[in-house]
């Protein structure tokens, strides 16, 4: 990577004064209008100034933002060679793991003029995710203000191109002085308002690479094949510090590691040491193991539901004044999304917990039978666009007045919610109810419950170890799921269209699914036969999600060739199969008879869909038994 380049050199006449003590001296209005600095450094350098009043002078000499973009970031871009070279008229090489560790690890260590917190910023997402990401249609309106474009072409054109991200890079060559790093990095942790001279500054500035970059992170759809490495980097930044990996990877279930990193840069090693679980502070849940032959008896064993896990946060200021979260599992606050859970949580005598749960509801068929409401489902209730009515399970307690009760064992957990839940003396709010379960002592027990629960339309069974801790962020033996059939979790990367309907639509009928493997993502088969309802979910989903790339794709099928079109990796889908087949000279894995069960609709991040060493196993375990 080229060394750090030097923004000093902006005094205008000003005898050599450099662009933050301008801004000391005149402040940010003068420095536009009467001394006319680019409008994107001095939006940079006050927003550094007011985090930093004492910032050195030469706190924005960074890398230039294209040396950045081609050093670090675009060797981490998921997107194919033929996808480069349409959009930034280049091509990077290819890189296999070990490679992609090496630009990372030279990234952290090398001097780019940037803290180490922004250099994880710009890996993770997590600094510039802590706002929400911006819409299409908010980028789209900020596009046409800069390049003078309709909102309706740019959009058309967006469609053609596959999304905001390309369709930015297509928007022009650079056109002006080349950016610093550590102003754009300051424009995307304390954005400009929509009509401030920055942005249109920043866009023109920028190449194609560069805009692509810069609005595919505004937009949260920055897709970095690192991004699914979060355990290799977390060694990277414990090395770094010269701490021990596994205590910084317990941390990293309560915070995220930019926040981890500002701990050991303010206060060493013994930062970690600060780091416990607390209301109002996201963390990764406990995650489950399938079932693979007989658990420990006795255990517990819990309805599994098919719903949106939420995390409830509670906790009264001096006042009393209640404060309150519903943390998802990506540790996003949907709270505003929920209604009545202020209520809810108001009915609960504790002045401080954390409840473990899923977010649920049941819905009625045409024949008047009632059943449990899809993922999806709650999902589009949530956003409005159904009406359903929602309840929120808990099955565990996690923070209770004050006291963390994640180490104690999940028998005593469960009694103490069962005793809260009981004694909500009034229940006003979201209703709030406690998940079914009971404790087995066998397998025909086992087998009976699980056969219960599926009658009443649900997923199938959890099983827990009554007396195990709370795995918080690990996919523990101490909770075990259970499903009807065998599945897995894959990824669609293309969409192959269907033939023309009466009214002249057309739409998708199969789709390609990928695995991640250690090296990549490699094709596992292609699922077809999906019903209506389905595919109006996944085409709404793409469409959502801008996951069109634009680029055609082709391959064999009992009527020709069938055409598609690739899609940017997003989507995780259930897959239910007959069996997996192993061809043992190529190496390959290939499920027989794959069926769409379920749309995890954003729920389930990339990284947690399984992986194709699983599929490896599974298949050479068939072919044994």
């Amino acid at each position: 990577m080229p060394e750090v380049a030097s923004w000093a050199e902006l005094a205008r006449g000003e005898q050599g004064q450099g662009l933050l003590a301008l801004l000391r001296r005149f402040g940010p209005d003068v420095a536009l209008s009467e001394l006319g600095l680019p409008a994107a450094e001095v939006w940079a350098g006050q927003s550094l100034l007011n985090r930093q009043p004492d910032a050195p002078e030469q706190a924005l000499d960074s890398l230039p933002f294209e040396s950045f973009c081609r050093g670090l970031i675009a060797p981490l871009l998921g997107l194919s060679g033929h996808l480069q070279q349409k959009f930034f008229a280049q091509a990077f090489p290819e890189l296999n793991r070990e490679q992609r560790l090496k630009v990372v690890e030279t990234g952290l260590n090398k001097d780019l003029g940037l803290p180490i917190g922004e250099k994880i910023s710009w890996l993770t997402g997590e600094r510039f995710g802590s706002r929400r990401p911006w819409t299409e249609e908010r980028l789209l309106q900020l596009l046409a203000l800069t390049y003078f474009q309709s909102v309706a072409e740019l959009r058309k054109r967006m469609l053609e191109t596959g999304g905001i991200g390309p369709l930015a890079a297509s928007l022009g060559p650079a056109q002006g002085e080349p950016l610093a790093t550590r102003v754009v990095t300051c424009c995307l942790l304390d954005p400009p308002p929509p009509t401030h001279p920055a942005w249109s500054d920043l866009l023109r500035r920028c190449s194609a690479l560069e805009r692509f970059v810069f609005v595919s992170r505004l937009a949260g759809k920055l897709d970095l094949v690192w991004s699914g490495r979060a355990e290799g980097l977390a060694r990277l930044v414990a090395a770094h510090y010269g701490v021990e990996a596994d205590a910084l990877q317990s941390a990293l279930a309560l915070e995220d590691l930019t926040q981890l990193v500002e701990r050991l840069e303010r206060d060493g090693p013994d930062g970690l040491k600060a780091v416990m679980l607390r209301p109002l502070a996201p963390f990764r849940p406990a995650l489950a193991q399938s079932l693979e032959g007989s658990p420990k008896f006795p255990c517990w064993v819990d309805c599994k539901y098919d719903g949106i896990r939420i995390l409830l946060h509670k906790e009264l200021d001096s006042l009393g004044h209640l404060r309150l979260a519903a943390y998802t599992r990506r540790r996003n606050d949907w709270s505003e999304m929920v209604e009545g859970l202020e209520d809810l949580l108001r009915s609960l005598a504790p002045y401080s917990l954390i409840l473990d749960g899923e977010l649920h509801g049941r819905v009625l068929d045409m024949e008047g039978v009632a059943r449990p409401a899809t993922v999806y489902e709650v999902h589009e209730c949530l956003r409005g666009e159904l009406r359903i009515p929602l309840r929120y399970v808990a099955f565990d307690l996690l923070y209770l007045n004050g006291q963390d009760l994640t180490g104690q064992p999940f028998q005593q957990r469960r009694q103490q919610l069962q005793f809260l839940i009981q004694s909500r003396l009034h229940k006003p709010g979201l209703p709030l109810e406690l998940a079914q379960g009971s404790q087995v002592s066998g397998m025909e027990e086992l087998n009976r419950l699980y056969q219960q629960y599926r009658r009443q339309g649900h997923e199938g069974c959890m099983v827990k170890d009554l007396q195990a801790a709370y795995p918080l962020a690990a996919r523990s033996p101490a909770w075990l799921k259970r499903k009807p059939t065998e599945s897995v979790d894959l990824v669609l990367d293309a969409a192959y269209w269907a033939e023309s309907s009466r009214d002249g639509q057309r739409m998708f009928d199969s789709y390609s699914l990928v695995a991640r493997s250690k090296d990549g993502w490699r094709e596992v088969g292609t699922v077809g036969g999906v019903d209506a309802r389905t595919t109006a979910q996944l085409v709404a989903e793409i469409w959502r999600a801008g996951l069109l790339t634009g680029v055609e794709r082709l391959r064999d099928s009992n009527r020709g060739r069938a055409a598609g079109v690739e899609l940017r990796r997003h989507l995780v889908v259930t897959i239910a199969y007959e069996d997996i087949l192993w061809d043992g000279a190529s190496g390959e894995v290939s499920l027989r008879s794959p069926r769409i069960l379920q749309l995890r609709s954003g729920e389930m991040p990339l990284e947690e869909s399984t992986p194709w060493e699983d599929l490896q196993r599974r298949a050479l375990r068939s072919r044994l038994s």
